[in-house]
Formats: structure tokens, sequence, C-alpha cells
């Protein structure tokens, strides 16, 4: 007749592990822990950047989201300073291809005119009193979005960029 064991617990513990796969469910969960807190700190959500430029006798600062997720707010506007105040017309171009991962809401201002060629965007805007300007958009990524982008803003001085900022935007998941 054959030993049975009184109890179906009676070899727990006794099978061996090997010592590779007590190591790899070490780093598991060691890189889980890394995950959870860099996540608790904030090190996972929106980083926003702020560029400056000056050229043609502007000054140019861009703030925009440098690290961001899909279906995220994120901080968009270009401000333009220059002494003595503005002449004329302020002209942005903007790089036409980075729109393709915002999903715009609105803009403040709104532009007197726009039009758009050779990938780039031009919003011409009226004058405001003063030495600066700024224009906002109230964007978030485009949900689905995987990939960042990258692009730039130039104030146009006649038919020629007078300062120019290139910018990229980096997407994780």
């Amino acid at each position: 007749m054959e030993n049975r064991p009184e109890s179906t617990l009676d070899d727990v513990g006794k099978v061996t592990r090997s010592k590779g796969v007590a190591w790899l469910r070490t780093a598991a969960a060691a890189v889980l822990v890394i995950v959870l807190v860099a996540g608790v700190l904030g090190f996972l959500g929106v980083r926003s950047s702020t560029a400056t430029a000056q050229g043609g006798g502007y000054e140019l600062e861009l703030t925009y989201p440098r690290i961001a997720r899909s279906g995220l707010d994120v901080p968009w506007a270009v401000t333009v300073r220059r002494d003595g105040g503005f002449d004329g017309e302020i002209v942005l171009a903007i790089d036409t291809s980075y729109f393709e991962v915002l999903e715009m809401r609105g803009r403040l201002p709104e532009p007197s005119s726009e039009t758009a060629g050779e990938g780039l965007a031009y919003l011409t805007f009226d004058p405001p009193p003063g030495d600066e300007f700024t224009f906002a958009l109230d964007v978030r990524i485009r949900a689905g979005r995987q990939w960042g982008e990258s692009g730039s803003v130039s104030v146009m001085d006649d038919e020629k960029s007078a300062v120019t900022i290139y910018f990229d935007t980096w997407l994780v998941p």
C-alpha cells in the first residue's frame, strides 16, 4: 500500500527555489517600488520648461511642456518683449507639426489674422500697449499619443525670423 501524506501541507516549504528566480523576484519588486515612489513624488507628471532667446530687438520667452503624458493639460505660452513697445503688428510663426500632439481648447488673445505655409502657422496680432505681449494656448496632449514632437516658434520681422526658439516635448506612458 502507498504511503499517503497526512496533510496536503506536508511538503510546503520543502521545495527548493533557484537563486536566479529569487534574484529576479527581488529585482522586480525593487523596480515596482521605484516606480511607486517616483509617482508619489510627482516625477511621472507634467514637467514644464521655459526657454528664452533674444534677437532683432526682441526678447522671446516660451513656456511649454518638456515632459507630458497623453490626456493631461499642459502649459503653452509665448511672451514677446520689445523695449520701447511695438511699432506694428506682431507675427508669430509656429511649427505646424507640433500641433499634432496638442488638442486645442482655446487661445488668448485671438489673432487678427492667420495663415499657413511651408510647415509654419503665421499668427498676426495687433500691437498691445506697452513693451510686452503674451499669447497663450489652452491645450492638452491628445489622447492616444505615444511619441513626442519637436517644434519652433519665431517672431517674424517682415519676411525673416527676428528670433526663434526650438523646443522638444517628450511623451511618457
